[in-house]
């Protein structure tokens, strides 16, 4: 029983000192997803996030030596999928972009399948959520028969403060997501490549 008391206390020690990753979401404010002063693009385009993508959690830096959690491509898809349907006429999720039969069924002239990177920070040692939040984005746009023929990148950044995030610990994060998506909306329809 005293080995076993010993062992808690040597993990419970370990984890205070090495800090650890508290779960947040990236989750983007969708009413600010919006298209300004462009036209909306005349053509029907696919979207692919996969399974094993949307699966994947992160553990980035966050204040006081602990860190944050988080799954970037399941939280910011309805970011992405708002975005793009801000700037094309019709736009469907693709299951299997591999799949000839529902690509050609869907009707989509393109496919966009996004890259998402992150990174965090906290200039704070007392507290644990990032005050500083980095999203980057990075759409590989593919013709009808799965060649690529374009590519946008994007970078958002978020910061918030203590007093601001104390009622929202994942602030910087929603404001990096928020930045980003306004930037691939404005670098979508403004690429001449996606409207010939």
């Amino acid at each position: 029983m005293k080995q076993l008391l010993k062992l808690a206390l040597a993990g419970l020690a370990c984890a205070v000192l090495l800090g650890c990753a508290h779960p947040i979401n990236m989750n983007p404010d969708l009413a600010t997803v919006k298209a300004s002063g462009i036209t909306v693009i005349d053509k029907s385009v696919g979207f692919h996030i996969s399974d094993a993508s949307k699966a994947i959690e992160v553990t980035t830096p966050g204040g006081g030596g602990d860190k944050v959690r988080y799954f970037p491509y399941r939280d910011i898809e309805p970011g992405i999928y708002k975005a793009l349907t801000e700037v094309f006429r019709n736009v469907t999720k693709i299951k299997d972009p591999k799949d000839a039969e529902e690509f050609r069924k869907s009707g989509v002239s393109m496919l966009i399948v996004p890259e998402v990177t992150t990174n965090s920070f906290s200039d704070s040692v007392l507290t644990w959520p990032p005050t500083q939040f980095t999203v980057n984005l990075t759409c590989t746009v593919l013709d009808a028969s799965g060649k690529p023929f374009h590519t946008v990148r994007v970078s958002g950044d978020g910061r918030a403060t203590f007093d601001e995030f104390k009622s929202n610990f994942a602030l910087a994060a929603v404001r990096a997501s928020n930045d980003a998506l306004a930037k691939l909306v404005k670098a979508l329809g403004e690429a001449p490549e996606l409207r010939r």
